[in-house]
């Protein structure tokens, strides 16, 4: 039976042929007549009738005119509206044919082509089920929404076909098929930072979202949609659910935008920005907005579902506004640290030194809210930060630093912005306080020993008042225990301001090495710059080493105090403490460059190049504070400290050389020294140096243009010049009976200083002899190791000998800045003063204070 059913022709509304010819307003019926016209035939593509073929069909005909020859063909792709099933054969392979009604030939929409196939790409937009879940108890929205992905979109279409001859005559019975077009339409998903597996996403005001999709083209494989278009309309909050997703989405007249390419070049196809929305006020009704997108495939399918929780198929955001949100900035300051900034965040007031490089390096990130970071830009001191000419450096894409900048004085702002793809813009400001080593003040005790029994608190405490308060009788200072004494405990464990330690001209730090850092590794540390761990990494500016530099007098002591200093760890007994520090690395191994950490380190200032190289014992009663080991001190004489010789000038082409004997620098004569040079040219010359210029001498001063007195039968003089060219005078210098002596290398290469006579060493014991490299004397190198030595005394149980001091080691360190310092200024102690005999830490406290620290008398000689 055949069915009576009659279409309207509508205009065709997506056709992508493969064609070639013209159109037919040369070629037209009326062309030549009288003539018989050609016949059309089909020949191959999908059934007439057909219900359900692919939106992809590929036709063939073919053509004969009785009375000439087929010039070209002319056809028409007819859309059928969706009209429901009316039109629908339900058995696809059933004889009815769907009645249509043949264009007339004068239909402006044939179109000529010299081909005899062609592939249509046709609609199939339709979707005949409700895609809006149900609400009953028991419904499963996820198993609704799986079944509509499931369900084909479709469309009706007639393709007509008519032969056209060498004289214009037209087949006035075309050839045609009717078929159903059908796809699965296409699916999209929201990109990070929208999350499926998160229930609601903290956008900012300005917010960017980004997709993917994937359109499925019926044989297994898969292309890109072709458009997109999306939605975002406000919503309320009740709780924590969102009750009007997903059925809002559902409503007609939402206010979609128009559907832009997916390939477009803006990149409008495959992300949106959004912009003026409105944050959360608390009360649930303002804030909140479900963002949605479709995808669109070829066919003119659309995304049936909308879902906020099905992974790689969430075209759905719950979205709540928040100001919190924004571009992340990331500063980066290799000694000052990493701050963080999101919108307009408070400024960050930092403490430097005068001298101090500061180098900003920074980074942004915009992906918690989908946005893309463009550019930045940056300056210093600006005033008007809306004027761009302000700026040191306009706005960038690739300017990620800033150079080196050095400030002696004042306070100095360092401004930063960062703007996202969508105009959002984070604004950062750093306020540095440059601080000045002033040293108005005398004396600073810094208490960091944090972790100290209740017990020895108070022990330590008192010792060190009672022990600067005899000092103060011997030699008048200022000093109150109120304002003079920064108690780390009693100050929330921070160490004291930067302002601070600057005020004063010397410095007493107490500290106990502790599983957690003390407050001292909050401005000095010591670490290896060349190590590939630490080439960008931040680490901590050495404050004191600036203040050291600037003439502060620094005493260390306690419990490892260096090991707060450097972190030598990875574990006993594998930590590698540094043996030799200007030619160390923490690895133990070759190193690139001549100096690993020392020059630039505090340990180095203080004098220390060799640190725990031996303990002269580790078996109790070593440790335990017993006043019969801490007895007291002694100096001993190393290699050189004998004398010292000083070359004269030139004069009528020789000179003489004159030795200065360490004891007369030790114990001045009262009438003074004269000293016969060598002899040269049959003659030598007297220098003599009176008891005030030996203790000049002695403290470390120039002696410029001695005179050495006229001789030989020519009369002349020379002139020498006396300085303490090994540090040795003036200094209790260690040097253990059974240590050898470890010699700096004489050689710029290797050593900066050209041979630096100070090797100072820090927990120095006998072990050191047969450590590598070999500490062995070298009598071309003055080498001095300054320490005060305990002296043995024999344990009354055992007959052991042992170094009287508490940790049975070495104490103190002492060095001159250089060889022509007036005096000396670095002091390191390795155990805890209290630990010592009242009378051995008054002792000691008074040499390194009043002595060599000079406290209580002006600076200079």
């Amino acid at each position: 039976m055949r069915h009576a059913v009659r279409l309207a022709v509508l205009p065709a509304l997506a056709l992508a042929m493969a064609l070639g010819g013209c159109n037919d307003n040369q070629l037209g019926a009326t062309k030549r007549r009288p003539n018989l016209p050609p016949v059309t035939t089909l020949s191959s593509g999908p059934p007439d009738s057909t219900y359900g073929t692919s939106y992809k069909v590929h036709l063939f005909w073919s053509g004969a005119d009785p009375d000439g020859i087929v010039d070209h063909y002319d056809f028409i792709l007819v859309d059928h509206a969706a009209i429901g099933d009316s039109i629908s054969t339900t058995d696809p392979n059933a004889p009815d044919r769907v009645d249509v009604e043949v264009p007339l030939p004068e239909d402006p929409r044939w179109t000529a082509t010299s081909s005899n196939d062609t592939l249509v790409i046709s609609k199939a937009d339709t979707l005949r089920h409700d895609p809006l879940p149900p609400i009953c108890d028991g419904c499963i929205i996820e198993e609704h929404d799986q079944f509509i992905r499931l369900q084909r979109h479709e469309r009706w279409h007639t393709f007509f076909v008519r032969a056209v001859d060498n004289e214009g005559q037209v087949d006035l019975s075309p050839d045609y098929r009717s078929f159903n077009s059908t796809t699965l339409a296409p699916d999209l998903a929201l990109k990070l930072p929208v999350d499926p597996h998160v229930s609601e996403f903290k956008a900012p005001r300005v917010v960017v979202f980004n997709w993917d999709g994937l359109d499925p083209v019926g044989d297994g494989t898969f292309i890109p949609p072709v458009a997109s278009r999306w939605v975002m309309i406000p919503t309320i909050k009740v709780i924590s659910d969102y009750p009007e997703y997903p059925r809002a989405l559902y409503r007609p007249g939402l206010p979609w935008s128009p559907w832009r390419r997916w390939d477009a070049t803006d990149k409008s196809g495959v992300r949106a920005i959004v912009r003026n929305l409105l944050p959360t006020d608390g009360s649930g009704e303002r804030g909140y907005y479900l963002f949605a997108a479709q995808a669109m495939d070829e066919a003119g399918a659309v995304t049936p579902v909308f879902d906020a929780k099905t992974a790689n198929k969430n075209n759905v955001a719950l979205v709540s506004v928040t100001d919190l949100v924004g571009p992340t900035l990331t500063v980066t300051e290799r000694f000052l640290g990493t701050f963080n900034f999101v919108g307009e965040s408070h400024p960050v007031i930092l403490a430097v030194a005068a001298g101090q490089p500061i180098s900003f390096r920074w980074r942004a990130d915009a992906s918690s809210y989908g946005g893309d970071i463009v550019a930045y830009r940056f300056g210093w001191n600006i005033q008007h930060p809306e004027n761009d000419e302000e700026w040191e450096q306009n706005w960038c894409a690739t300017c990620k630093s800033a150079q080196v900048r050095i400030y002696n004085s004042g306070t100095q702002r360092f401004f930063l912005e960062t703007r996202d793809n969508a105009e959002t813009i984070t604004h950062a400001e750093i306020e540095l306080v440059v601080n000045q080593v002033t040293r108005g003040r005398n004396l600073l005790v810094v208490d960091d020993a944090i972790h100290f029994t209740d017990a020895d608190e108070r022990l330590d405490d008192g010792r060190w008042t009672a022990v600067i308060d005899s000092l103060r009788r011997r030699r008048p200072f200022e000093f109150d225990p109120v304002q003079d004494i920064y108690d780390v405990a009693g100050n929330r464990n921070e160490s004291p301001p930067l302002n601070l330690v600057f005020n004063y001209k010397t410095i007493v730090w107490n500290v106990r090495k502790t599983s957690t850092s003390a407050a001292l590794s909050d401005l000095a540390i010591f670490f290896d710059p060349f190590v590939e761990a630490n080439r960008n990494a931040a680490v901590r500016f050495n404050y004191l080493s600036i203040y050291v530099d600037n003439g502060g007098e620094f005493w260390l002591s306690g419990q490892q105090p260096t090991e707060v200093l450097w972190s030598f760890g990875r574990g006993v007994p594998l930590r590698p403490y540094p043996i030799n520090i200007t030619n160390w690395d923490d690895y133990q191994a070759p190193h690139p460059d001549q100096d690993s950490v020392g020059v630039p380190s505090l340990l180095w200032k203080l004098g220390a190049e060799v640190v725990d190289s031996g303990s002269g014992g580790r078996q109790p009663p070593v440790r335990d504070p017993i006043d019969r080991y801490c007895t007291g001190f002694r100096r001993s004489t190393p290699q050189g400290y004998d004398q010292q010789a000083f070359k004269s000038t030139i004069v009528q082409d020789h000179i003489h050389t004159v030795n200065v004997l360490t004891a007369d620098v030790d114990n001045p004569p009262l009438g003074g020294v004269t000293y016969a040079s060598s002899t040269d040219l049959g003659h030598s010359h007297d220098l003599t140096l009176t008891q005030a210029q030996l203790k000049q001498l002695a403290r470390g001063d120039k002696l410029t243009e001695r005179t050495l007195s006229q001789s030989g039968d020519t009369p002349h003089t020379h002139t020498v010049e006396l300085v303490d060219q090994v540090g040795l005078w003036g200094a209790p210098a260690r040097l253990d009976p059974e240590t050898t002596l470890w010699a700096q290398p004489n050689d710029p290469a290797i050593n900066p200083d050209n041979g630096r006579p100070f090797v100072e060493i820090y927990n120095m014991g006998a072990y050191l002899a047969g450590r590598q490299p070999p500490l062995r004397p070298d009598p071309a190198v003055w080498v001095s190791l300054y320490s005060y030595v305990s002296p043995k005394v024999a344990d009354p149980t055992t007959g052991v000998l042992y170094p009287v001091t508490a940790d049975g080691q070495p104490a103190i360190i002492l060095r001159k800045s250089s060889v022509i310092a007036p005096y000396y200024s670095r002091a390191l102690c390795g155990f805890e003063m209290f630990r010592l005999r009242p009378a051995s830490h008054l002792a000691l406290a008074d040499n390194i204070l009043l002595r060599q620290f000079r406290l209580g008398l002006p600076d200079g000689p």
